[in-house]
Formats: structure tokens, sequence, C-alpha cells
């Protein structure tokens, strides 16, 4: 009888546990995507995100001049933003080619292959990586309204 009782404990246990899981993965893909909220607070990239135009004209009552004018200084800043992603990604470069380098010359040869076996994972990984979130934004732009200026 106490054995009927315990299976039947364990059972409501898992139960709850599982409906507790899928309510989890339910609300995390349908409900926090759809927010927006893909980022962990203080976003992905060190900090809170300016906020948009449409969000700026929307909150200040913007007059059209001056969103002609922010507009501007936005598309202005992204000019000088890319510029300095190029220049971050190329110095970044070099100090992992010069750190590869360093590293190669305490290896032996097999273990040199393994490491380069393991760094071409890791590439083919976050090319995989960006090609789904490159998907995963495309379709999240598409459902966003037409008249909304980023």
């Amino acid at each position: 009888m106490q054995n009927r009782y315990k299976l039947w404990i364990i059972l409501s246990l898992v139960v709850a546990f599982g409906a507790g899981l899928l309510g989890g993965v339910i609300s995390q893909r349908y409900y926090y995507h759809k927010l927006g909220n893909s980022r962990p607070a203080g976003g992905q990239h060190g900090g809170p995100h300016f906020p948009s135009l449409e969000q700026m004209s929307r909150e200040l009552g913007l007059s059209a001049d001056q969103q002609a004018s922010i507009k501007t200084i936005f598309v202005d800043n992204d000019v000088r933003l890319k510029g300095l992603r190029t220049e971050i990604h190329s110095r970044l470069g070099t100090i992992r080619s010069e750190l590869k380098d360093k590293i190669d010359a305490v290896l032996t040869p097999e273990q040199k292959a393994k490491l380069e076996a393991r760094i071409e994972k890791y590439v083919e990984q976050r090319k995989s990586d960006a090609d789904k979130k490159q998907g995963a934004d495309k379709d999240r732009s598409q459902d966003k309204p037409t008249g909304e200026m980023k």
C-alpha cells in the first residue's frame, strides 16, 4: 500500500516538473522573444541600447525637422561605429595571430593538429550560430510594423 502512495507522489512530482519545464520553454520562445528581450540585461555588447528614432519621436514629441536631424546623426554615427568595428576586428586578428604563434611554439606537431581541428570546429560553429541568428533577425524584422524607423 505504501509503495502505491510513493509511486503516486513520484509520478506527481515528475508531472509537475515536466509542466514547469514545458511552461518555461513556451514562455521563453513565444513570450520573451516576442518582446524583443532575447539579449541579456544591459545588452550583450556592454550596456543599454540607445533608443530608436521612432521611440525618441514618440516619447519626446519630436518635430519632423528634429527627426530628420537625428536620423542624420544616427547615419553619421553608424559610419563611425563601422570604422571602429573594422579597426577593432583588425587589431583583434593581429593579437589572435600572435597568441596562436606563441602557443604553437610550445605544442608538439600532434597537439598543433588537434588544436587546428578544434579551432576549425569552433569557427564552423560560430558561422552556424551567426547564420541562425541572422535568419531569426530577418524573421523578426518581417514581423515589425512597416512604419517603424530605427
